[in-house]
């Protein structure tokens, strides 16, 4: 019988895929395994306990695709896996991306909800599997900051042209019909917002104060447009912060999640996004048609993710280059 077989991107699909996995495939390992080290990361270890653990959920993954890969390519994909893991955290340390625990709450509950669990069902499920309720949250915020990093890092490097959108749309007549099926079933938002950016001189907590007090003169009857015109560092500023129709995926989650739960006229409070800190107003909701904009802008969204895939991926091989990295080949093929 013919083996079938994948190589790193598989793997890089299986580590960067939806959060769940990575958590919920957890397995223990031996207490009486003597702890390795088995990869140095910028000065930083990877010991042979996080390799096996790492091990144990892509074996599972691996198995349920019905994908077979020698044990020794395996771990060197694994442990190739955790090396840019790491990367991309240092990185993201360097670069204050952090992730609060407000955040990691609301993730997990719609972990839980997407599996039609109760968050009790969740914490049973994760012991079972033998993995602790702070383990997974350390999943989910490591996780959740090398999203934020990806987006910080992206932000104003892929552009898709309309001759790129008109060759897509006349190119892929299956995707066309998806659209149009897919169309009624989607809402489409209007919104608008208040950006307050960070940087040397205005942090978070100067931020979300700035907001704060802007959502309380709102609240008390000045006009959130004008407000928008004289303090928001957005783009949209000068139409009163006015983002138009926004369709499912056309922002950044933290911004999407937040606008979700809004109901129309309502304001939000200070939401982080890797943009800085914003004051969000839902004004309307309507069903969504499968218009010519709607089409043209599902084939860019499209295009946009397809280009910031590849950018992202050779953004990971230049700090990879760029790092030190040193494999103890004792330390990994030790028994």
């Amino acid at each position: 019988m013919a083996v079938k077989r994948r190589s790193l991107p598989l793997l890089g699909a299986v580590f960067r895929s939806a959060l769940l996995l990575l958590a919920l495939w957890a397995g223990s390992t031996a207490a009486a395994e003597l702890t390795r080290v088995v990869a140095v990361v910028n000065n930083e270890p990877i010991t042979s306990t996080e390799l096996q653990q790492y091990m144990v959920r892509a074996k599972r993954q691996v198995a349920k695709q019905g994908v077979q890969i020698p044990e020794d390519e395996l771990r060197q994909q694994v442990l190739e896996q955790m090396i840019l893991e790491k990367l991309q955290l240092q990185v993201a340390k360097r670069m204050g991306i952090t992730v609060d625990d407000t955040a990691i709450d609301r993730a997990i509950e719609d972990i839980a909800r997407r599996n039609n669990m109760t968050l009790d069902a969740l914490k049973q499920a994760l012991a079972a599997d033998g993995i602790t309720f702070e383990q997974f949250r350390e999943q989910i915020r490591r996780e959740m900051t090398i999203a934020r990093l990806r987006d910080r890092e992206m932000e104003g490097r892929v552009t898709v042209s309309d001759a790129e959108v008109d060759h897509f749309l006349a190119n892929n007549p299956d995707v066309m019909r998806r659209i149009e099926a897919e169309a009624g079933n989607v809402t489409q938002t209007h919104v608008r917002h208040i950006l307050a950016r960070t940087n040397q001189t205005t942090n978070d907590e100067a931020a979300k104060a700035k907001l704060l007090a802007l959502r309380e003169r709102i609240v008390n009857g000045v006009d959130f447009a004008e407000l928008a015109k004289a303090n928001s560092d957005d783009g949209s500023a000068f139409k009163g912060g006015d983002l138009g129709w926004i369709n499912p995926g056309d922002t950044v989650p933290q911004f999407e999640e937040a606008m979700n739960r809004l109901a129309p006229g309502e304001i939000s409070q200070p939401v982080k996004t890797p943009f800085g800190w914003h004051l969000i107003q839902v004004l309307e909701r309507r069903p969504l048609t499968a218009s010519e904009d709607y089409r043209r802008n599902y084939a860019r969204q499209l295009l946009r993710r397809q280009k910031m895939d590849q950018a992202y991926n050779a953004w990971l091989q230049t700090i990879r280059a760029e790092a030190f990295v040193e494999i103890r080949r004792d330390a990994l093929e030790a028994k």
